[in-house]
């Protein structure tokens, strides 16, 4: 098969969709032809829509992707929308003017719930997957070993959050947490970057660390705690898959009631814990740091191999 894979996939995996989508195209290079257009390679995207035996496409819901999508439907009769957060409403709008003639594949069931389907295409749901081979949990020599490495005091809590400093993902709250018991550590990648979020958090002595971090699993492997501050999905994907991570290295997750889809994540009983307020958030990272364990805390995790599986068969039930 040959499979036309349209979005910013550029080999990284530093941001949610982008981090979908590569794993799900790496998996496909095995055994299938697998071709890449970026959003705005008007030619590409013509090439690549008429020759392929699907598109997928990976990329924000909104209008200009609602417009690009209108054009790939006339090249390419089996096309596929990946969302993996709620669409923009004009996305919807649209939609609801005149639907796009593709099959959806989402993480959440709300995402995709209110956008209509012309007639004869459907919405699928597909779970995403994790490298358990990468992360995967250390003992407390080796978590010692790490913090000494990162330059961080190993008799304190390390509470982290890998992701951006943008607006409205939270990470303000990091100055809730008590600076004699915790080291606080914010990994970002350094895109969609807010100055303002970020003064705030150095004013406040959180560290961070800016750009591309290669074994971001280390983080995950020496933190007591992880902390996921964001209280709606309108500024990352639905599914957060730093939380996974964090939890397929042992480590215990504290987040807002108001993210109602870290209740979607299979872990163990207790191993997220979800706070109504800020001043919460103190006292429930030092609780749920005493559970960081030397084993995974999800629960039926699928391998990206699994996830790429359950899509392709999705897609090929679906030939039209």
């Amino acid at each position: 098969m040959k499979i036309h894979i349209l979005g910013t996939v550029n080999g990284q995996v530093n941001e949610g969709m982008r981090n979908v989508a590569t794993h799900i195209s790496r998996c496909y290079e095995e055994n299938h032809v697998v071709v890449y257009s970026g959003l705005k390679q008007i030619g590409s995207i013509l090439r690549n829509s008429l020759s392929a035996d699907v598109t997928m496409i990976f990329a924000r819901a909104n209008k200009m992707v609602y417009w690009m999508t209108r054009f790939v439907e006339i090249l390419c009769k089996n096309v596929w929308f990946v969302c993996v957060q709620r669409p923009d409403d004009d996305f919807q709008h649209l939609c609801e003017m005149r639907p796009l003639h593709c099959n959806y594949l989402a993480i959440s069931k709300a995402d995709v719930d209110q956008v209509p389907c012309a007639t004869g295409y459907t919405k699928f749901m597909f779970e995403v997957g994790i490298n358990l081979k990468k992360f995967r949990p250390v003992n407390a020599e080796n978590r010692r070993q790490l913090k000494i490495q990162y330059g961080i005091d190993p008799d304190k809590l390390l509470a982290v959050h890998v992701g951006h400093c943008s607006k409205g993902r939270g990470l303000e709250d990091f100055a809730h947490l008590d600076e004699q018991r915790f080291e606080r550590l914010v990994i970002a990648s350094g895109m969609f970057e807010d100055e303002n979020t970020v003064k705030f958090l150095e004013e406040n002595g959180v560290r961070i660390h800016k750009g591309y971090l290669e074994h971001v699993e280390e983080i995950y492997q020496m933190a007591d705690v992880y902390v996921f501050p964001t209280k709606s999905n309108e500024f990352v994907i639905s599914i957060p898959l730093s939380v996974m991570e964090a939890l397929a290295c042992g480590t215990p997750a504290v987040g807002y009631q108001s993210f109602v889809n870290l209740q979607d994540i299979s872990c163990v009983k207790g191993a997220i814990a979800c706070i109504d307020s800020v001043e919460e958030l103190c006292e429930a990272a030092c609780i749920q740091a005493q559970s960081k364990q030397e084993a995974s805390l999800l629960t039926n995790a699928l391998t990206w191999d699994d996830t790429a599986t359950q899509v392709l068969q999705m897609m090929e039930s679906e030939k039209k």
